[in-house]
C-alpha cells in the first residue's frame, strides 16, 4: 500500500508539472480565443463550494492524462467534528471555475453535494486504468470525455 501511495504521489506531481507546462505554453493563444486560463499552482488550495455556497473542501491536487487533459481534482473534504477530512476524487469537468469582479477565484462543485460526501476516495481508485477512471465519472453522472471523443470520430 505504501508503494502504491508513493507511486500515486509521484504521478500527481508529474501531472501538475506537465499541466503547468501545457497551461503556460497555450495560455496566450487561448486568451486571444476567449478562453480563461488558470495556473494549476493557483488552483491548489482553493475552496470548493456547492452551488448553494456550502464549503465542501479544498483542491489538493489535479490529475492530468497523457493527452494533457485535466481529468480529476483531488479535493480534501472539510473535517466534520472530530473526523479528519479525506481525499475525494472529483471529475474536473464537474467543477466550474470563475473569477469575481474583485479578482477572487471561485470553484463550484456542480452536482449533488451528497455525491461529494460519498464520493470515491483517492488512493482506492487506479485512475490510470480507463475502466476505473470511467467508473468515477459515471458515479458523478457524466460520460468520460474520451468516450464522447470516440463517438464523435466514429470509432
Amino acid at each position: 500500500m505504501k508503494k502504491k501511495n508513493s507511486l500515486m504521489f509521484a504521478l500527481a506531481i508529474c501531472s501538475i508539472l506537465s499541466f503547468g507546462f501545457v497551461a503556460n505554453s497555450h495560455a496566450s493563444s487561448m486568451a486571444q480565443n476567449g478562453f480563461t486560463t488558470y495556473d494549476a499552482t493557483n488552483l491548489i488550495g482553493l475552496t470548493v463550494k456547492s452551488p448553494d455556497g456550502v464549503q465542501l473542501g479544498q483542491i489538493f491536487d489535479l490529475i492530468v492524462d497523457s493527452r494533457g487533459h485535466v481529468n480529476f481534482a483531488i479535493v480534501t473534504q472539510q473535517a466534520i467534528e472530530e473526523y479528519w477530512g479525506r481525499l475525494v476524487v472529483v471529475p474536473f469537468s464537474i467543477l466550474t471555475i470563475s473569477e469575481t469582479q474583485s479578482g477572487k477565484t471561485n470553484v463550484v462543485f456542480n452536482a449533488d453535494k451528497e455525491k461529494f460526501y460519498e464520493g470515491p476516495d483517492w488512493g482506492n481508485e487506479n485512475l490510470d486504468n480507463p475502466k476505473q477512471a470511467a467508473s468515477v465519472d459515471r458515479y458523478y453522472g457524466i460520460r468520460p470525455y474520451w468516450t464522447e471523443e470516440c463517438m464523435a470520430h466514429g470509432k
